[in-house]
């Protein structure tokens, strides 16, 4: 991880949708799961609406849309069907890797806060090889609640070392919005992922482009002040 120096923000990313294109992987693995039952596989379209709450409400989501019934052993056997298969089953999204040197050369601080299994993330920002860009990569599953639950973002922040810093949520999903509105602080939406913006969230930042994240930040910020909450 990044070494400390002295900041005073805070970029919290989210992973599938946000940082990295991963729909292809995950829709791999389940419909290997899916096909060994009989059951027809799903389409990448299909799979996107199911993300976004962690691997496991993917696995039984993607059963209950073939109208069929998930096991927790079922699911526990996608679970590990993907984590043998990461390598090459994910792909940063256009400027990831210059976007986010340049937050850092701009005082940065830079800390991933996912619903994906912790080990999955951190293999796939390695295999990216971004991973030492972050201060801390805090999954689903290394928490007691994850997003939209606010505790996940405090949970990373902590990890890193960096709460009571003014932060930024950065997602492509509902849940990452949530859990920032309940922190307190502000949320650029990601449209170059698989969410849509909701329209009951108010999210006043959109971000067509990872490359227009730096200008976005500067002005999130402008609204913000050191996080108030204690969770």
């Amino acid at each position: 991880m990044l070494p400390h120096r002295i900041t005073e923000r805070v970029a919290i990313f989210d992973l599938d949708g946000t940082l990295v294109d991963s729909v292809d992987g995950i829709t791999n693995a389940v419909n290997r799961s899916l096909q060994a039952k009989g059951i027809a596989p799903l389409q990448r379209d299909e799979a996107i609406p199911l993300l976004g709450d962690g691997l496991a409400a993917f696995g039984h989501r993607a059963y209950a849309l073939r109208g069929a019934t998930s096991s927790a052993h079922d699911v526990d056997l996608f679970l590990q069907d993907y984590l043998d298969h990461l390598h090459g089953g994910a792909a940063l999204y256009p400027d990831v890797g210059a976007t986010l040197d340049q937050l850092a050369e701009n005082g940065w601080r830079l800390v991933v806060c996912t619903n994906k299994v912790e080990a999955a993330a951190l293999a796939i920002l390695d295999d990216l090889n971004v991973l030492d860009r972050f201060d801390a990569i805090c999954g689903g599953d290394t928490v007691e609640r994850h997003k939209p639950d606010p505790g996940h973002i405090h949970s990373a922040l902590q990890r890193a070392g960096l709460t009571g810093l003014p932060a930024v949520m950065i997602g492509d999903n509902r849940v990452d919005l949530m859990a920032a509105s309940a922190y307190g602080i502000p949320a650029i939406f990601a449209c170059w992922g698989y969410g849509r913006l909701p329209p009951d969230i108010e999210a006043p930042f959109t971000a067509t482009r990872f490359s227009e994240l730096p200008r976005l930040l500067d002005a999130a910020t402008v609204q913000v002040s050191p996080l108030r909450l204690s969770i």
